[in-house]
C-alpha cells in the first residue's frame, strides 16, 4: 500500500474482469457478486468506500468507457500495456494512442464475462456487455488491420492516423507485433482467412529457431532523450522483451496454434519452451539449468548496437542463446496451463468437462496418469490425422455424450456435463480413452 504506485497501465482495468468471468465458469458461484467489498483507501481497506462485487464491475466498465479513443470504442493506451517497456515517452500519447493486444484484452474480458453471467442465468446482464464487444471488433477490424495486417499501435490525430509496428511504419523501422496478432487470434477477432495470413506472417517474419520474436527488428537504441518509447529506446540491456524473446508472448503463440488445431507446430512450440533436453530442439541455446522455467531467450549480443545490426543471426542461429530470467512471474502456470488443457485437453468448468487435446500422431497411443476430483485417472489417447476434434470419449467403458462447441478453424471442444462424467467415476481404477480426428 505505501509503495502503491500513482497510475495504472491501460490493461490493468481489464484484469480483474477477465478473472471474475473465469471463476464465475469454474464455480458457478453466482452469490460472489453480491459480496461487499472495499475501494482502495490511502489509509487502509476500513477507510475505503464499500460496495457490491458487481458494483465493483460497473464502475470499471465506467472507466473502460471514459478512457477511449474519441469517436471510437477503441480503448486508449493510458500509461501502457503488456509490454512495458513500451511506455508512452510524450503523455500526449496516453489519450491519442491505442495499442491494438489491449482492445483484444477489451473484447476477452466483454466475451467471458458475458457467457460467464449466461452460465449463471443473468442474461440480462450479459446482453448489453455482447453488444459492446461487437462494437470493439468492428471498430478493430476498420481501424486497425490496414491493408490487411494487423498492426501494433495506433496514434489518432483527428481525421489521420498514424500506424506504428506495422509495413507503414516510418518512425521505429520496425514492422511487425506478434503479441497483437496472436491474441486477436485467440479472441477470434479476425476471420479464419485473416488468421491463415497472420500466422504465415509470424511464420516468415517473426519466427526464429528458439520461438517467437515479440517484433521483427529491436527497437532503435538512443540511449539519450526518449522520441516514442521509454523503456525500449534507453534500456541497456539486451534480453526479456527489449531481446524480444518473451516465453510468455510465445506460449500465446503456442496456444493460438492450438486454438486453429496445428497439433504438429502446437507441440513444437511447447517443446521450445521446455528447458529439459533444449539443444536437441533449439541447437543455438546455452546450457541451462533443466529444472526451471526462463522467462526469455536471450541473444548474446555484446551490445545493443551489435544486436541491431547483426540481428538476422538470431534467426539464423549463429548467435549463443541463453536462458534468461528464472521462473519469473506467471510464465510457469502458462505453460502448465497449456498442457493440461490444451495438449492434454482437459478443462473443468462449473457444469462440464470440456475435452478438447490437440496432440501430434507420433503421440498415438500416450497413456498419462493424472487423477480428476481425488480419484486417480488414467488416460488414453487415439489420435488421426488431425490430432484434434474429439470423436469418441469413453471412461470406464461406457460412452459419454457430448456437445461440440464452435470453433471457426475447425472442430471444436466437446462439452460433457459434470454429471455424466461423476456419475461413472470409481473410487480407484478409472480409465479415461479419447478418440482425436
Amino acid at each position: 500500500r505505501g509503495i502503491r504506485a500513482g497510475d495504472s497501465h491501460g490493461d490493468v482495468v481489464f484484469w480483474p474482469l477477465v478473472a471474475l468471468g473465469q471463476y464465475l465458469l469454474a464455480s458457478g458461484d453466482a452469490d460472489i457478486l453480491q459480496a461487499p467489498v472495499p475501494f482502495f483507501a490511502p489509509k487502509g481497506p476500513d477507510a475505503g468506500e464499500r460496495a457490491t462485487v458487481w458494483q465493483h464491475v460497473e464502475r470499471a466498465f465506467t472507466v473502460i468507457h471514459r478512457r477511449r479513443i474519441a469517436g471510437t470504442t477503441l480503448a486508449a493506451y493510458g500509461h501502457g500495456d503488456w509490454n512495458d517497456s513500451l511506455q508512452p515517452a510524450d503523455p500526449a500519447l496516453r489519450e491519442h494512442m491505442c495499442s491494438a493486444w489491449t482492445v483484444t484484452l477489451h473484447l476477452q474480458a466483454l466475451r467471458t464475462l458475458a457467457r460467464a453471467l449466461r452460465s449463471i442465468g443473468r442474461a440480462a446482464q450479459a446482453e448489453p456487455l455482447e453488444r459492446q464487444g461487437e462494437a470493439v471488433r468492428g471498430d478493430f477490424q476498420r481501424l486497425l488491420l490496414p491493408d490487411g495486417v494487423l498492426t501494433g499501435y495506433a496514434i489518432f490525430d483527428g481525421a489521420d492516423i498514424r500506424y506504428l509496428l506495422h509495413p507503414r511504419d516510418a518512425t521505429t523501422g520496425v514492422r511487425y507485433s506478434s503479441l497483437a496478432m496472436i491474441h486477436a487470434i485467440l479472441e477470434d477477432m479476425l476471420t479464419p482467412e485473416q488468421t491463415r495470413a497472420h500466422l504465415e506472417l509470424i511464420a516468415r517474419e517473426l519466427a526464429a529457431p528458439d520461438g517467437v520474436r515479440l517484433f521483427d527488428l529491436p527497437m532503435p537504441y538512443r540511449g539519450g532523450p526518449q522520441r516514442i518509447f521509454q523503456r525500449a529506446e534507453s534500456a541497456t540491456f539486451f534480453g526479456r522483451e527489449i531481446g524480444l524473446m518473451y516465453t510468455h508472448a510465445h506460449l500465446r503463440y503456442a496456444q493460438a496454434l492450438a486454438h486453429v488445431g496445428r497439433a504438429e507446430e502446437f507441440f513444437r512450440a511447447l517443446c521450445q519452451a521446455n528447458p529439459i533436453g533444449i539443444r536437441s530442439v533449439v541447437p543455438a541455446a546455452t546450457l541451462r539449468q533443466a529444472s526451471c522455467y526462463y522467462s526469455s531467450s536471450d541473444a548474446a549480443f555484446t551490445d545493443r548496437y551489435q544486436a541491431r545490426t547483426e540481428y538476422a543471426r538470431v534467426r539464423d542461429g549463429t548467435v549463443p542463446l541463453d536462458g534468461g530470467w528464472r521462473v519469473y512471474s506467471s510464465g510457469a502456470g502458462i505453460a502448465l496451463g497449456l498442457t493440461l488443457r490444451r495438449f492434454l485437453g482437459l478443462t473443468w468448468e462449473a457444469g462440464a468437462l470440456s475435452i478438447d487435446p490437440v496432440i501430434p500422431g507420433a503421440l498415438d497411443g500416450m497413456r498419462v496418469m493424472t487423477s480428476v476430483r481425488g480419484r486417480p485417472l488414467e488416460l488414453t489417447y487415439r489420435i488421426g490425422a488431425a490430432g484434434c476434434g474429439v470423436n469418441d470419449v469413453v471412461l470406464n467403458g461406457g460412452t459419454l455424450p457430448f456437445a461440440t462447441e464452435v470453433n471457426p478453424h475447425r472442430r471444436g471442444a466437446a462439452r460433457v456435463a459434470t454429471k455424466a462424467v461423476l456419475d461413472r467415476l470409481r473410487p480407484d481404477g478409472n480409465t479415461l480413452a479419447i478418440d482425436l480426428g
